[in-house]
């Protein structure tokens, strides 16, 4: 121990009388560690740190599984549900589902973000309320009272944190509820965003009868001791038998249970793989920076380490003191790196954005807990190592009698410059491997930002308004209050014109449906689930959708006028398969005992879920003959749309104060703020960030070898001038050495970047991960920079007056 102290005291002696060198060593390596420790916190809180729930392990969500093409996976039937928690897997079960609801009182009525649950749901998941209490059993019972619970922040926000609330009736839009407890502070539901109230899922009479209306999400606690799969095998029983009840809604179905955490993480696990390998590669890059400093400063300290040897030091002894300094570099390097990873870690959550991050709860708080001081602690340790190995080991090969000798040139120099030699062509290799990904992942997300999504996106203003259901219950009054808003609308000035839709497209929302057409056999619809939206007569016209057969909606489609739809081209094409779909009539489960619709018009195709997502069929009805309760108001604009929302948000007020205005963006801020854009442009973006990091480190490492073998080079470039050279011929001669490393780099590191960006070619969208173009731009920008960092020693070098240069020769 006592030598040890001696080491680190001698080490910290030299490295604070060289003050610059340990800077920049310093700094390169917090540039390094601090970037992989904030990436680290991220995967921490994602990926290792267990869920906030009782034996979270025992977790899982349950899907039903289909042979539908575009709907894969689904959420139970409300008698499915029932059949699943019965199950011998399962120790409990609970369903849920997202719902909003509108709170009257001061300031005008607030949306508020909440999810409809079963009374065991709580119970389910093990957490307790902080204030009063959860569900009881039979409270979720049809035609039950209504019972809330709220969260922390709502509780505090709303109410002002008044324990007298407990207990207390509230008004909703469903009617009065009475609040029974408050859930803990941090409690959160990915699944459900951040949703602030929760009340008892309680099934319509339909809701509860029928197997064909898809609406609850399930979650479930396996029996201790059970495993997974041998709950799925169990639960595969169940599916079999509910499939020989009801083969009509469930031929070919079955179940699939998914664990919690992976459930919720799911999608973001490649992208956040892909940052840690980024990070880790800046990190290798930091570290050939730094080693290659301590090779130069071992070429200088050869005297020193020589007289050491001379006086009876072991080479292990050499290394030791070497390797401390190193390691002595890392931790301060560590130290600094983990300050900026604490500055870095709120950029990565600042940049993702609300409408995502509110499904990510566990991005929104992440402590310097154990793991990331320990992580960056064995980081730091692990980095003083790799990158101070082989310099101790090449400068404890001490050459005396070559080291004593003035300039110190040896086979030990020669040695030191092959390896700086080695260390820039692997800088430059993994710099083209973390350019090519960025690369990649920026032409990905071009490609789909570039996707058409079958209407036009400027000047497009949208909201949503929900109608409260006690005062709007009738159809009339409130296909009345819509068709008056868009007068009101279309008549601001600045507007071009105003629709309704009952949810957006790129949303994601709203509900499913498989038609019958009558006069086809019912083989012809199996794979034509559609998408169901509510829209206003002019909503194609508004959003630029085309018509391609047939008419749209129009005064003629009253609401006692036989019931009609339009279909998508998608539709058609798949069910009528050519033939014309004008015409023709369908049917619904959930219509069974109405008129069937006729099929009026065909248009184009919209993007329903993403930009990037596969084309689904969609089938849309005229609000005049049924509306929604919630509707969003899609408004053409002449101008910025964002200038008219307060307008826009002032006739909702003025038709009816007590309607909410919820979700104001433009349509642009729609497509940004989605998933699927989301999961392409975070990784696209941090990755190149981390990139120009690199090339940067890279550029310093090229710029650092040569200037320093001009400098050891000095007395032959001195001798080649004396004997007639140009100055054109030492910039060649210098120039050439950094290109030939340049060039060595590009070709290893396209080797790796063809082997890497395979591995996160499911981030990927239209670009093959070994695009020639990408390879090609990357690999010139690689060497473009290198020449321009070779050009100033270069240029130093050919100005060396041989006089001077050989005067102490």
């Amino acid at each position: 121990m006592r030598t040890l102290l001696q080491d680190l005291r001698y080490a910290a002696r030299v490295l604070l009388k060289q003050p610059g060198f340990a800077a920049v060593a310093v700094v390169t390596l917090a540039l390094g560690v601090g970037a992989n420790t904030a990436i680290f916190s991220v995967v921490n809180a994602a990926l290792l740190r267990s869920l906030p729930f009782r034996d979270p392990e025992r977790l899982v969500q349950v899907w039903e599984t289909t042979r539908q093409r575009d709907f894969g996976q689904r959420e139970a039937s409300y008698p499915d549900f029932l059949d699943w928690r019965r199950g011998e897997a399962f120790e409990s079960a609970a369903g849920y589902a997202p719902s909003f609801f509108t709170l009257a009182g001061e300031g005008g009525p607030e949306r508020v973000r909440g999810a409809a649950v079963t009374a065991n749901f709580f119970d389910t998941l093990g957490v307790k309320p902080a204030r009063g209490r959860t569900f009881l059993e039979g409270e979720d019972a049809p035609g039950g009272g209504c019972v809330l619970l709220l969260s922390q922040g709502l509780w505090q926000r709303r109410y002002g944190g008044d324990e007298h609330v407990l207990g207390q009736p509230v008004a909703t839009d469903g009617g009065s509820c009475t609040v029974v407890g408050v859930l803990p502070a941090g409690f959160s539901f990915a699944k459900l965003g951040d949703a602030e109230m929760w009340t008892t899922l309680r099934p319509s009479e339909m809701q509860a009868r029928a197997r064909y209306w898809h609406w609850v999400q399930v979650v479930a606690r396996l029996k201790p001791g059970t495993g997974l799969e041998a709950a799925r095998a169990q639960m595969q029983t169940v599916a079999a038998r509910i499939a020989a009840d009801d083969p009509q809604s469930h031929a070919g179905t079955g179940i699939s249970l998914v664990p919690l955490q992976e459930e919720f993480v799911g999608q973001i696990r490649p992208v956040l793989f892909a940052l840690l390998g980024a990070v880790g590669l800046v990190l290798l890059i930091a570290c050939a920076n730094v080693a290659n400093l301590l090779l130069a400063r071992s070429t200088v300290r050869g005297k020193e380490v020589a007289i050491r040897a001379a006086l009876g030091a072991s080479r292990w002894r050499l290394v030791r003191q070497l390797l401390t300094e190193s390691v002595l570099l890392a931790l301060a390097g560590g130290a600094l790196g983990l300050v900026l990873a604490l500055w870095g870690t709120d950029l990565l959550v600042a940049a993702i954005p609300q409408a995502q991050l509110a499904f990510m709860p566990y991005l929104r708080h992440l402590p310097l807990d154990t793991n990331i001081l320990l992580f960056t602690f064995g980081l730091s340790l692990l980095t003083g190592v790799v990158f101070g190995l082989a310099p101790a080991l090449a400068a404890s090969r001490a050459d005396l009698q070559g080291a004593m000798r003035e300039g110190g040139r040896g086979s030990g120099a020669r040695r030191a410059r092959g390896a700086r030699d080695l260390l820039v062509v692997s800088e430059v290799a993994l710099s083209l491997v973390l350019l090519v990904g960025a690369g990649l992942l920026l032409k990905s997300l071009a490609r789909m930002l570039s996707v058409n999504p079958g209407f036009r996106t400027e000047n497009l203003l949208t909201m949503t308004v929900t109608l409260p259901p006690a005062r709007y219950a009738d159809g009339a009054r409130a296909a009345a209050f819509y068709q008056e808003l868009l007068r009101r609308v279309s008549a601001l000035p600045g507007v071009g014109g105003a629709a309704e839709v009952s949810n957006l497209p790129l949303s994601g929302d709203g509900g499913t449906g498989t038609p019958r057409v009558l006069g086809l056999p019912e083989s012809a619809t199996e794979g034509a689930e559609s998408h169901l939206r509510t829209v206003s007569a002019n909503y194609f016209e508004v959003m630029g959708v085309p018509l391609l057969r047939g008419r749209g909606f129009d005064e003629r489609d009253r609401a006692e006028a036989p019931p009609v739809v339009v279909v998508n081209q998608t539709f058609a094409e798949r069910v009528f398969r050519g033939a014309e779909p004008t015409g023709q009539r369908v049917t619904f489960k959930f219509t069974a005992n109405q008129p069937p619709f006729e099929i009026v018009g065909v248009v184009g195709d919209e993007k329903v879920t993403s930009l990037d997502a596969r084309t689904t069929p969609v089938i849309y009805f005229p609000v005049s003959q049924g509306p929604d309760s919630r509707m969003s108001l899609v408004a053409r604009t002449t101008a910025d749309p964002s200038a008219l929302a307060a307008a826009v948000r002032g006739e909702v007020r003025a038709l009816d104060g007590e309607v909410p205005v919820f979700g104001v963006r433009t349509m642009e801020q729609v497509i940004s703020d989605s998933r699927a854009t989301f999961m392409r442009r975070y990784p696209a973006y941090l990755i190149g960030v981390f990139a120009c990091v690199a090339l940067v480190l890279a550029v310093v490492g090229i710029y650092g070898v040569i200037s320093y073998a001009v400098t050891q080079r000095t007395r032959e470039i001195a001798i080649r001038v004396a004997l007639g050279a140009q100055g054109r011929d030492v910039l060649r001669l210098v120039v050439g050495q950094g290109l030939l490393l340049a060039l060595a780099g590009v070709g290893f590191g396209v080797c790796g970047a063809l082997a890497l960006t395979r591995l996160m070619s499911g981030l990927l969208y239209g670009v093959s991960a070994a695009d020639p173009a990408v390879y090609c731009l990357v690999s010139l920008l690689l060497v473009t920079v290198a020449l321009a960092a070779c050009l100033l020693p270069a240029r130093r070098a050919a100005k060396v007056d041989p006089m001077v240069a050989l005067r102490y020769e």
